[in-house]
């Protein structure tokens, strides 16, 4: 990633969505198949790919108002798992976890979720690699229960919504059809 256009980078941001709504759907698979450790690894590489769509818009943004890009940086951030984890984190905030902003649990979500960015990575190397710790044999099938995988597939899934519903809102063509849509259902009345 040297350089992108406006108009590769919105390729690049549906490209993304689809392949984490694809990783989202594989993740729910095997969850539904038992098989925990690689549902749980799915649903994080959903997470973060997920976590790739505000830094393209980010940089979108800065080309539209005429700035300058560090795409050095970008690219940095774009293969930083936990850079990734935290900038999904920050959408999931402000597009997934409801309108009350003033609510202090809602801000303390998003501490705590920041907090526990480094855990996640973590728990996602338990969920692909077999690992040895203090003499004991970590493999991902006993590392990964059930309820960590229905956890993560759920966040993703929530996590796909939100963007889902960010598109509705900053997006003139989804908002334009949406508004269609709506006089449709207006007219039917």
């Amino acid at each position: 990633m040297h350089t992108l256009s406006i108009q590769q980078l919105q390729e690049l941001r549906l490209a993304i969505f689809d392949n984490a709504e694809a990783l989202h759907g594989e993740a729910s698979l095997l969850l539904q198949n038992g098989m925990y450790s690689r549902a749980y690894l799915l649903a994080h590489f959903c997470f973060e790919e997920l976590g790739k769509i505000p830094i393209v818009f980010q940089v979108a943004a800065l080309l539209e108002r005429g700035e300058q890009v560090e795409w050095k940086k970008v690219k940095k951030s774009f293969l930083n798992h936990e850079d990734k984890i935290a900038s999904q984190n920050g959408h999931f905030y402000a597009f997934g976890r409801g309108s009350d902003f003033d609510n202090d649990d809602n801000l303390q979500w998003l501490i705590n979720a920041n907090r526990a960015v480094s855990e996640s990575y973590m728990k996602k190397n338990l969920s692909t690699y077999v690992d040895a710790r203090q003499g004991r044999m970590l493999r991902p099938a006993s590392e990964i229960q059930k309820e960590d995988a229905e956890k993560l597939v759920s966040l993703a899934s929530k996590c796909l919504r939100a963007h889902l519903r960010s598109e509705s809102l900053t997006n003139p063509i989804i908002y334009e059809a949406e508004e269609r849509e709506q006089s449709k259902r207006d007219n039917l009345k």
